[in-house]
């Protein structure tokens, strides 16, 4: 396990894309643990963190002697400055030679080829269900996401959570694309039957978190 108080210490920026890129590109091993995935990320991260402090030492002392007239002794203001550059040169030069050029051309492709066709598949069961209509199909959200649903929520139910928010949107669209009315203003008595629908489906099958939208 890597020390707790050297992880703590290592720059937010240099963790989050250590984790982005190996978890959205690279990957980690398929046989490990959750703990022992987020083990490999912090290893790797503490490496690009110790890479970057070495590499700031270097363009620091280059800074101050460029900034710093001859003869005179840098001030407190250009040494901040100088540091502050020195580490963001140096963690843009590490990540870029060490976690970015890990993503090649060909891992792109492959993943803009597998959301082009997980598109196509949510597009051909949006319209499956239409062409069907199914009556309940906002339950699971098979809808396709309608700006004009979003502004009717936001009208009409706009201090709800964020789950409500999200089954609205989907009834919403739903009863666009079925050519069914819709409420103008949260006093419509249809705003009420269509709340209480949505409540009780809330009631049936509640999220996680309230407040996410699913």
């Amino acid at each position: 396990m890597v020390d707790r108080e050297l992880v703590e210490g290592i720059d937010q920026q240099i963790v989050s894309e250590t984790q982005r890129i190996l978890t959205e590109w690279v990957g980690l091993g398929p046989g490990l643990s959750l703990a022992e995935k987020q083990d490999q990320i912090e290893r790797e991260a503490l490496r690009l963190q110790q890479m970057t402090e070495a590499a700031a030492e270097m363009f620091e002392a280059q800074a101050l002697k460029e900034w710093t007239p001859p003869g005179q002794t840098p001030s407190f203001r250009t040494k901040v400055q100088a540091r502050e550059s020195a580490w963001r040169q140096a963690r843009e030069m590490v990540l870029a030679e060490e976690l970015y050029s890990q993503v090649t051309p060909d891992m792109k492709q492959e993943k803009e080829a597998y959301i082009a066709g997980l598109d196509q598949q949510i597009q051909q069961e949006y319209d499956r269900a239409m062409l069907a209509r199914e009556s309940d199909r906002w339950k699971t959200q098979n809808v396709k996401p309608n700006t004009v649903a979003v502004r009717v929520v936001d009208r009409v139910w706009m201090h709800k959570s964020g789950a409500f928010k999200a089954l609205a949107e989907s009834l919403i669209a739903q009863r666009i694309e079925d050519n069914q009315p819709v409420p103008a203003t949260p006093h419509d008595q249809l705003a009420e039957d269509l709340e209480a629908m949505i409540l009780d489906e809330l009631q049936a099958n509640p999220p996680d978190d309230p407040q996410l939208p699913f």
